[in-house]
């Protein structure tokens, strides 16, 4: 990724281009947990509850970004897959089992970014007020395989 062209668009939200950077730094390889430097910039008028409007921003400005499938979870962590838990909420303390690795232990606080990479088990103790946006991120070659061209008549 050209991340030296991606700075300098235009208007590009630097909140979007943090969590585009730390997924392709993390993708496929370990766990993550992202500490934003910037807040997103959700445009107005975006509707449902700020979780939904946060979730559909997101997944659509990392779609355009990374060319990769990201798509809401609306909240339930899909068995496998690569999995990317933004913290709208609260604070949730993480026990986190990479295959192969040691239990390893973290806290996520409003507005950090949790990635778990397919295989990575994960339990959570959530504060009271505890909310989160989960959202199922796909490479273009994970997706499912293109139909077989139809047979010429």
């Amino acid at each position: 990724m050209d991340w030296e062209r991606l700075s300098q668009r235009p208007g590009l939200d630097p909140y979007l281009q943090e969590l585009a950077l730390f997924l392709d730094a993390h993708f496929a390889r370990t766990f993550g947990l992202l500490w934003p430097e910037n807040d997103p910039v959700i445009p107005r008028g975006t509707g449902g509850s700020p979780d939904t409007a946060l979730a559909g921003y997101v997944a659509a400005g990392l779609t355009a970004l990374l060319g990769w499938k990201v798509e809401h979870a609306a909240g339930i962590r899909p068995p496998s897959g690569h999995v990317l838990v933004i913290q709208s909420a609260g604070s949730s303390r993480w026990t986190l089992r990479a295959p192969g690795d040691p239990a390893s232990e973290l806290s996520t606080l409003s507005g950090e970014a949790l990635y778990l990479p397919p295989g990575c088990r994960s339990t959570a103790v959530h504060s009271d007020d505890a909310r989160h946006v989960v959202l199922v991120v796909t490479e273009p070659e994970e997706g499912p395989p293109a139909p077989p061209p139809a047979p010429a008549a």
